[in-house]
């Protein structure tokens, strides 16, 4: 999912962490957050990063192309 340009985006460190995007800001400041929605930030909320392909083959097998080909 591409990140919309006229959003406002904002990181969260502490108790909540993650990349989180302004919903709604009102006249005395108070903010209304929703979470990222692209999936490098779901992972990243959820303290996890993509497997490398060694650490994948090495639990699943070897990856090789799709439906036999090569």
């Amino acid at each position: 999912m591409s990140i919309v340009a006229d959003e406002l985006h904002v990181r969260l460190a502490g108790d909540r962490v993650g990349r989180y995007v302004i919903a709604d800001e009102s006249p005395d400041g108070t903010l209304v957050l929703r979470p990222e929605a692209s999936a490098d930030a779901m992972l990243e909320r959820q303290g996890l990063e993509p497997a490398a392909v060694d650490d994948f083959e090495a639990e699943h097998g070897p990856v090789g192309p799709a439906d036999g080909e090569g």
